[in-house]
């Protein structure tokens, strides 16, 4: 958005968002900072989400804006791209959701009802122009935040100032994550530190509105934690590993070249439900990226935090193997971790916009 306002100040914005977005410009005609669309939490909200697909249709029938961008979540995304479609207006994707990994099936209806693919991941664009829809590869936009944020060395300073074995736990931004991947961390980390003494762990809250909630399960851990509020780029440069959910975490932590452990947790009967879907062999994006297991990772039912302690441990204590891992998140960013993706995704939507 602010890429787009730099080159045509006269553009604005409709839709949907939260705080980021609503500063960056946004008329936010609902707000999705209380929302969740994980799984089958959506459920729990169906009639408000009906009345904001409403919402939606309405406004692109009252005033037909020059360009709808969709951003993930096709479950939601896709009855609006068809309302788009049946009154003209072009559909853009960006960020497109995960369907290389888990419904290759939807291509068919990706390609009906979108008529540019503005994607994310390198691996994405021959995916995508197989199914013989317009795309185009601009990089990922986490790195254009890296690069325009920087970091505080004073904070990370600070938290190295003992010269102790870091341990990073980065469970997610969502409460759903928080829930159900923190208690699993914490209970590796008592593990942990019966093999080195001298570890200390930090615990990533990305979001305030999650810090009660942190709070209450590290507390009842019994475990001994710093809890970080924000500062997500300075936790992870003062650490010697990071513990971490699946999803742009990882992204981060490549950056910073931190040797890293990727987990997801679903239940039982998810794991069950959703296991024959699952056409990629990787759930992390640094081994997705890399095509191969470059970072320790495992899709999890059951509380397997016996695993977890010990390829922690391995890659503290093997410095063979925590140089590997470097190197090879090295190589990665190399190929990926540059700025330049917001600039680029703006020069297709307006190349759109005025192709129409």
């Amino acid at each position: 958005m602010r890429c787009l306002m730099k080159k045509n100040p006269s553009l604005k914005f409709y839709g949907l968002g939260k705080e980021n977005m609503k500063r960056a410009g946004l008329h936010c005609l609902h707000d999705m900072s209380t929302k969740s669309l994980m799984w089958l939490h959506v459920l729990t909200e169906l009639t408000t989400f009906l009345q904001m697909k409403r919402d939606c249709i309405r406004f692109f029938q009252q005033e037909r804006p020059d360009a709808v961008i969709l951003i993930d979540y096709c479950g939601f995304n896709f009855h609006l791209a068809r309302a788009a479609k049946k009154l003209g207006i072009p559909v853009i994707y960006y960020i497109c959701p995960q369907l290389w990994a888990h419904a290759p099936w939807r291509v068919k209806k990706m390609k009906k009802l979108v008529d540019k693919l503005i994607v994310v991941y390198p691996f994405e664009k021959p995916f995508y122009e197989r199914a013989g829809i317009p795309v185009t590869y601009v990089g990922h936009p986490l790195f254009d935040e890296i690069s325009k944020e920087g970091i505080d060395e004073g904070i990370v300073s600070e938290l190295k100032k003992q010269r102790e074995t870091i341990v990073s736990f980065l469970p997610g931004s969502r409460k759903q994550e928080i829930v159900r991947i923190l208690p699993l961390l914490l209970q590796s980390a008592a593990r942990i530190q019966q093999i080195i003494p001298s570890v200390k762990f930090l615990v990533s809250c990305s979001d305030e509105q999650h810090l009660d909630l942190v709070q209450t399960i590290t507390r009842e851990s019994g475990v001994n934690c710093k809890i970080m509020v924000g500062n997500v780029h300075e936790v992870i440069k003062a650490s010697d590993l990071c513990i971490a959910g699946a999803g742009t975490i990882t992204l981060q932590i490549a950056y910073y070249l931190k040797p890293m452990i990727i987990v997801y947790k679903i239940s039982p009967f998810a794991y069950f439900i959703a296991r024959p879907f699952l056409i990629t062999p990787y759930i992390g994006l640094v081994n997705t990226l890399a095509q191969k297991m470059i970072v320790p990772e495992l899709l999890m039912c059951r509380k397997n935090y016996a695993w977890l302690a010990s390829q922690a441990i391995q890659l503290l204590n093997d410095p063979q193997k925590r140089l590997a891992c470097i190197h090879e998140l090295s190589l990665l960013m190399d190929k990926m971790g540059k700025p330049g993706a917001s600039e680029h995704a703006a020069e297709e939507v307006l190349k759109l916009i005025w192709r129409a």
